[in-house]
């Protein structure tokens, strides 16, 4: 079996359907098919170099940013707009089909992007999604392979994915 595509916490069985193996050209295809795409940032994403890949893709796709945990500090004092919200309470809201998303009155969200989460909540999130939100594509773009999302880079070392992040900048 390839060591890629194992969940990173091997407690994590994902039933029947498991994510895909994403590479940053899938993932870009993911967002150009999105109308309304959403960033979820957690905790791991508050220091250098991955506070500043998440600042280029961001812009690069016109991604509104979520922040979750202490994340919307470090994001702020470093000029990265965001909207601060718990994992819970986003995941609650974007199982809601009738939400109106963060940029307020576009619509639902139709793509999630997380990155940076703490594992083991992540997948419980993904979970959530996968089982109660079929309107949404979830999309994680971590070291680690999340298989509770539809599409999810797979295990890697810093070195590879950084490269995976920095061609997620172009578009």
């Amino acid at each position: 079996m390839n060591d890629r595509v194992i969940p990173w916490q091997p407690t994590v069985i994902a039933g029947p359907k498991q994510a895909l193996l994403a590479t940053p050209e899938t993932a870009k295809l993911m967002l150009r098919k999105s109308k309304r795409p959403l960033f979820v940032v957690g905790p791991y994403a508050k220091n250098e170099p991955l506070m500043g890949f998440i600042k280029d893709i961001a812009e690069t796709w016109d991604l509104p940013i979520v922040t979750t945990a202490d994340t919307f500090k470090s994001f702020n004092e470093n000029g990265i707009e965001s909207n601060y919200y718990g994992i819970v309470e986003i995941t609650n809201l974007l199982k809601d089909p009738e939400w109106k998303g963060i940029r307020g009155g576009e619509g639902p969200h139709d793509l999630v992007m997380f990155v940076g989460c703490i594992y083991y909540i992540a997948s419980q999130g993904l979970s959530t999604l996968k089982h109660f939100a079929p309107h949404l594509k979830t999309l994680t773009i971590c070291k680690y392979f999340h298989s509770n999302a539809d599409a999810s880079f797979p295990n890697m070392k810093d070195e590879e994915w950084e490269k995976y992040l920095e061609k997620m900048s172009e578009k």
